[in-house]
């Protein structure tokens, strides 16, 4: 049973989620109204995932970033009303798992919560990552280079290069090394890095 924090400063928010993420089988573990307090019972708590409003005090994506550090092996959802287009890929770089909008119905907001606990990364629908960016995604952060990722997957290089600068576009990366540090941030601690030339 995975283990909740829910982080919203709206009492009616936080009970909505935590009736859903309770008749869905998760655990809520606790509730918070600020980031700070939310990093505080992360820290102690250790859940599995903590669903995270961008727009509570002390929230933002620097307070994402202070709960990355502090809680690191937590899988990390972003729920928020906002629409800008590259919010998105500014939650994923400070350390995001996935984002789904407060006005997502409770099916997508659980399917958020399940693929981001399977190690994905979830986005909106307008710019999904596929099974196999995701897989490519992850040998990545994983420290495999273009070619061993490409006889890992058994696909060709071009294939592998076709990809990356899908990924690049999707996440707002520049290059491959910038795409690589993302990867390794988005890496559970648990995941061990291959070794070269593996």
């Amino acid at each position: 049973m995975a283990r909740v924090l829910v982080a919203d400063d709206h009492p009616v928010v936080r009970e909505g989620l935590r009736k859903l993420f309770a008749r869905a089988g998760f655990r809520v573990v606790a509730e918070a109204q600020t980031g700070e307090e939310a990093q505080e019972k992360a820290a102690a708590l250790r859940p599995d995932l903590v669903v995270w409003d961008l727009v509570m005090p002390g929230g933002g994506l620097q307070g994402l970033q202070g709960l990355r550090q502090r809680c690191p092996e937590a899988k990390v959802l972003v729920i928020t009303a906002l629409a800008a287009p590259t919010l998105a890929q500014e939650a994923v770089r400070a350390g995001a798992h996935g984002l789904v909008a407060k006005t997502a119905n409770p099916e997508e907001i659980l399917a958020a919560a399940h693929a981001v606990l399977r190690g994905e990364l979830f986005l909106p629908k307008e710019t999904p990552l596929t099974g196999r960016e995701q897989e490519v995604l992850h040998l990545l952060g994983q420290g495999l280079r273009l070619g061993e990722i490409a006889e890992r997957l058994q696909i060709s290089a071009k294939t592998v290069e076709s990809h990356l600068e899908n990924l690049k576009a999707k996440l707002g990366c520049r290059s491959v090394p910038e795409l690589r540090a993302l990867a390794l941030r988005l890496r559970t601690p648990t995941d061990s890095p291959s070794p070269p030339g593996a």
